[in-house]
């Protein structure tokens, strides 16, 4: 398995990380989050991206998000995903949503775009969609069609029961969206994004 890199919220999301790492070994995942007192938010930008890079994220080459209730609001986690993709070396990138949090962010339906209207069953983003989802994130998944697939966007979103049965699978898959060179990445936060 590739190096993997888990950004999270400790507060909400510490339970899902724990079940990964005991079940899947932690030698494959790296586990050090960014915290109060890391970094100075004082310093550029560029400066704050370059010390997530080398400090935290030296030795992953894929990011996986665990998206929770309040993940997107999280200043480290929204620093941790730009760090992640800076520079020209970007880390593919996964975001695993927990199951409630999954439920409300999608809704089963079918399409009725202008387009094609083929009636084709799909899961349509809700209301709630950008706000659980971190910027990066819904950035990273603007598909070509309403029948976008997650082969064809830089980040896919798996639910946690679907993800925690084979996570090889979904890791491998992010690392070879890496290493295509084939997606526009979105690689910068919008000024209003809580942020370091």
């Amino acid at each position: 398995m590739h190096k993997t890199f888990i950004s999270y919220y400790h507060e909400d999301e510490q339970d899902l990380k724990d079940k990964i790492v005991e079940k899947f070994s932690g030698e494959d995942f790296i586990d050090k989050s960014v915290h109060d007192g890391d970094i100075d938010p004082d310093n550029t930008e560029e400066t704050i991206m370059r010390t997530i890079r080398e400090d935290f994220l030296s030795d992953s080459t894929v990011t996986m998000v665990i998206v929770g209730e309040n993940t997107a609001k999280r200043p480290f986690v929204n620093s941790e995903l730009q760090a992640s993709l800076w520079g020209d070396n970007p880390n593919g990138l996964l975001a695993v949503v927990r199951d409630s949090v999954y439920d409300k962010i999608y809704k089963s339906g079918s399409c009725t775009s202008p387009d094609c209207n083929c009636g084709t069953t799909l899961r349509i983003p809700t209301d709630k969609y950008r706000q659980y989802l971190p910027e990066l994130v819904y950035k990273n998944r603007q598909g070509p069609s309403p029948h976008f697939t997650d082969d064809e966007v830089y980040c896919s979103l798996i639910k946690y029961s679907s993800f925690i049965k084979n996570p090889e699978k979904y890791i491998d898959e992010a690392f070879n969206k890496r290493e295509s060179g084939d997606f526009d990445i979105h690689k910068k936060l919008s000024p209003e994004t809580p942020k370091i």
